[in-house]
């Protein structure tokens, strides 16, 4: 299990703890510490700060140290309460909670962040520390230094973490989004009772591509949550003949596809559709279990404005009949 150093159990740190589960929950409350200070403006200095930065970046020194203040214990606690399981975790079971919990973490807080976002808060941080000579001393020495409680970096990492982070989170909610699978629309590659991140930014600068698995929500669907798989980009031109799929007259090859009925009659847009055109920024999905699915072949094309980000992995994931964690699921990519 995590643990984090005696001397940095302090008031501070256990905001943090609060915050990086309140986080993780979803409701997030105000925990805001006092502004970072202004950097120095001068190119030499933020040049030695973004070397030091990027380095703690890249090691996952900075990372470590965020996960061994988070409430492992408290997230297992959570887990049972939700799942409602049909017997509380081991403690072996409760390890590989914690495993799963800090690999999430990781891709909630940084797998997902914009890029350099941790680069860019770390290095201003560096600047109201420390001075120019200081900065470039502990770069210079950075590969010889000794994670210990003691050292100037892993004093500067862990001040970071209970001083700056609290401020970060809201960022961070903005960008990942955890919900649970209800239905079987995406069997297999999603069952009912998988727990999933999604990546909110996705597609703030990109364009959904063909294959990603993508969260959305009708306009007129009561804002009821879908995903589905994108199948037709803009311009595409989608068909169904017999519960084959053509993307501009060429039958596609879907090994991640469950039927469980066969194909009906040439009326049923289920089986049988189009071709159709898929409009400007909008996009053609369907769900991967194609009988069970409610998609594009009875809703229509999706609008771009009206996707919130793709499926990324799956953190947690229990059984709803025998309400019994799926242990070989946890930490999935959705593919």
């Amino acid at each position: 299990m995590l643990s984090c150093p005696p001397r940095i159990l302090s008031r501070s740190s256990n905001r943090v703890v609060l915050c990086l589960l309140i986080a993780w929950s979803g409701l997030w409350a105000s925990c805001s510490t006092a502004p970072v200070a202004p950097a120095d403006s001068t190119s030499e200095s933020q040049a030695v700060f973004h070397q030091l930065a990027s380095l703690e970046v890249v090691s996952d020194r900075l990372y470590q140290s965020i996960a061994d203040q988070a409430d492992v214990a408290g997230f297992s606690h959570q887990l049972e309460i939700e799942s409602d399981l049909t017997s509380p975790f081991t403690p072996p079971e409760r390890e590989r909670i914690a495993q799963s919990f800090v690999r999430s973490l990781k891709v909630m807080l940084f797998d997902l962040a914009p890029e350099q976002f941790w680069v860019h808060h770390l290095s201003q941080y560096y600047a109201s520390m420390l001075s120019v000579p200081e900065a470039r001393r502990l770069f210079e020495g950075y590969d010889n230094e000794v994670l210990s409680p003691t050292s100037r970096m892993q004093e500067l990492r862990w001040n970071f973490v209970t001083d700056r982070l609290p401020d970060l989170l809201p960022a961070v909610r903005a960008w990942s989004h955890r919900f649970q699978i209800s239905h079987e629309a995406m069997v297999p590659a999603l069952l009912p009772g998988d727990h999933v991140i999604a990546h909110r930014a996705a597609y703030h600068a990109a364009e959904p591509q063909r294959g990603e698995v993508v969260v959305y929500r009708y306009p007129d669907n009561n804002g009821t949550l879908f995903l589905h798989r994108v199948i037709g980009v803009p311009g595409d031109r989608i068909e169904v003949h017999n519960q084959v799929v053509s993307v501009n007259e060429e039958a596609l090859t879907e090994p991640y596809v469950e039927h469980t009925d066969a194909s009906s009659l040439s009326g049923n847009v289920r089986d049988n559709l189009g071709p159709v055109t898929v409009p400007p920024d909008s996009y053609f999905v369907l769900g991967d279990n194609r009988e069970e699915s409610l998609d594009s072949r009875f809703l229509g094309p999706i609008s771009k404005e009206h996707i919130l980000g793709q499926a990324m992995c799956i953190y947690w994931s229990v059984d709803p009949g025998s309400r019994t964690p799926r242990w070989d699921r946890l930490n999935q990519p959705v593919q």
